[in-house]
């Protein structure tokens, strides 16, 4: 025959399994900010890249081959 779990046993191990998922939640929140913070460093760079890349392709389009020394020079 199985013996009958004490209620008072079940609100224990529901109360620390609570409290371990609310210790998870607030490790996965905070890794979460993390990320987004990294998240937005990285977009930033890649716009500031980008502008860069764009600078650079117009300012060599503006150049006329004639004026470009050779590479020995």
């Amino acid at each position: 025959m199985m013996s009958v779990p004490d209620p008072s046993d079940r609100i224990i191990r529901l109360e620390m399994t609570v409290a371990h998922l609310e210790h998870e939640l607030e490790q996965m929140h905070s890794v979460l900010l993390a990320v987004q913070a990294e998240l937005k460093t990285t977009r930033d760079q890649m716009s500031k890249l980008e502008r860069r890349l764009v600078l650079a392709t117009e300012i060599d389009e503006q150049r006329e081959p004639i004026d470009e020394r050779p590479p020995h020079y």
